[in-house]
């Protein structure tokens, strides 16, 4: 069954964001709260989330902040290394279902009640998509959540997100803002987490291979059931298409280039 979270109505939310978007880290410290007067919750569909499971998420947050330099340092290199250890520990421990974690009121509640502090100092001056929650694939946490519940791989019982950092922050973008389609689907992701990681594609021309196999994958999605297939065949189908859109970028780059020979290209990490 799943846990009910706290939701604030859009009113309250604007009303807070206006209080926090300018303010420090430092000075939201004693702001958090596990509840506020205006809240409520889905009527029905789980239990209601206990107060104390509130207070203890936020310390399981805080301290992975703290440990790299909450709240006087700013992240700087450790962006990725908050992000994709917040996103273990929330959906670890928040119990939510899809339905639940898909309302974006849920997730001002988190961003501007439970911890504003956090929210605060991993987007200084945050935009109102980062904690209002108008669009969960920018929202500061909601997007961590769905990034742990996509690339969670329950077959690997010693460590279940380990694909969690196979994609940088931009590139996991790409893929769950295509949520309607390829980003819809747990097990396609999945499977496309688990062929990247066979293929040396960290390179300067990732993030535009990656561009060409989620648009390739959404036309066959058109006309072909993936989401039907069991996952050898369906990391069969994902094989070749990633294949077939690395060597399409092989030759585009020896385009120009004296006698048809590529010159050396610097590896660049974009995580």
């Amino acid at each position: 069954m799943s846990t009910l979270y706290p939701r604030i109505p859009d009113r309250v939310a604007k009303e807070r964001y206006e209080e926090i978007r300018q303010a420090q880290p430092q000075q939201l410290e004693g702001a958090s709260a596990a509840s506020h007067p205006a809240q409520y919750y889905a009527a029905t569909g789980g239990v209601r989330v206990h107060v104390e499971q509130l207070r203890a998420l936020r310390e399981e947050v805080r301290t992975v902040a703290v440990g790299l330099g909450f709240p006087d340092r700013p992240l700087g290199r450790e962006l990725g290394r908050f992000d994709t250890t917040v996103a273990r520990v929330l959906h670890a421990h928040m119990g939510a279902v899809p339905a639940e974690a898909a309302v974006r009121p849920v997730w001002a509640f988190m961003a501007l009640i439970l911890l504003p502090d956090i929210a605060v100092w991993r987007f200084p001056a945050p935009t109102g998509d980062r904690v209002l929650a108008t669009d969960i694939t920018r929202h500061v946490f909601g997007r961590l959540w769905w990034r742990a519940e996509l690339l969670r791989d329950d077959a690997e019982s010693t460590d279940p997100y380990h694909l969690i950092d196979v994609f940088s922050e931009r590139n996991f973008d790409q893929i769950f803002a295509r949520r309607r389609s390829v980003g819809g689907s747990p097990e396609l992701v999945r499977a496309l987490a688990k062929e990247w990681l066979k293929r040396d594609l960290m390179t300067r021309n990732e993030t535009e291979i990656l561009r060409d196999v989620l648009k390739h994958l959404m036309r066959r999605g058109a006309f072909q059931d993936l989401f039907g297939l069991p996952e050898p065949l369906l990391r069969e189908e994902v094989a070749a298409v990633i294949t077939e859109a690395k060597e399409n970028r092989e030759r585009m780059s020896h385009v120009g280039q004296p006698d048809g020979r590529a010159q050396a290209a610097d590896s660049v990490d974009h995580r």
